[in-house]
């Protein structure tokens, strides 16, 4: 399908494809967004870089009829309005984002795996900087801020994820987080506080927000590789991600 537009995910707009149509995430307005399977087949035929800001589920399906150029056109500058779509090529990422791997045999930290050490005085400053730190990411910014810094810390430091260090200390984050807060429903606070507190012992491992159609819901975790730092396989098994970094 060819126009003499051009269409283009913006930068701050990630996308996940179903077996119904796709959910859209801004980042900048910390939303989601789901379109049909006419607009799916329209952002996969026209968005310039689609394959590189769009995951697909397992059940995703591909073979939707193609539409005629004009109602293609007119469903693309519906979705440019509304801020989803952009007819200027984006600007270079500002994070990397990364490949999620939950199709292997999966292993989660304090089921299947832990390593046990002793609490420092300095664990539990970091900890508590690291939860103040997801408080307000979670109030006041936007998930774009969030991955931008994430993403930028990540980048710069450039190590190898050390698995038996990330153990270690996912252990004494589990240990030090009830005497703080509880995990249950609170996801995305949970997950950024994690990632904030082994960043803070230069363990830097994939921060992954999923989401799924039926029943709709979105999920945020934590994993490198086939290793879940916060979630067991059951937890994640249902979600697409639709962010990685």
């Amino acid at each position: 399908m060819h126009t003499e537009k051009a269409y283009w995910l913006p930068a701050h707009v990630r996308a996940c494809s179903t077996a119904t149509g796709t959910v859209l995430l801004d980042l900048r307005r910390n939303r989601y967004f789901g379109v049909g399977r006419k607009e799916t087949a329209v952002l996969r035929s026209l968005a310039g870089n689609w394959q590189n800001f769009a995951t697909a589920a397992p059940a995703f399906a591909a073979d939707a009829e193609p539409l005629p150029l004009e109602d293609a056109v007119r469903i693309a500058d519906k979705l440019v309005d509304a801020g989803l779509l952009s007819n200027s090529a984006p600007e270079p990422a500002v994070f990397t984002p990364a490949q999620v791997d939950l199709d292997s045999l999966l292993t989660s930290v304090g089921h299947e795996v832990e390593r046990t050490a002793s609490i420092r005085w300095r664990h539990l400053v970091e900890f508590m900087r690291a939860c103040s730190w997801a408080r307000r990411s979670v109030r006041s910014r936007t998930l774009y801020v969030v991955a931008e810094e994430i993403g930028q810390q990540k980048n710069a430091a450039g190590a190898p994820f050390d698995a038996e260090r990330a153990i270690e200390l996912v252990g004494i984050f589990r240990r030090l987080r009830p005497h703080t807060f509880a995990a249950r429903d609170q996801c995305l606070f949970h997950a950024l506080a994690l990632v904030r507190f082994l960043a803070s012992h230069s363990v830097y491992p994939t921060w992954v927000i999923g989401v799924r159609t039926k029943p709709w819901a979105a999920h945020s975790w934590v994993q490198q590789g086939t290793l879940l730092l916060d979630a067991n396989p059951e937890q994640v098994c249902e979600y697409t991600p639709i962010l990685a970094i």
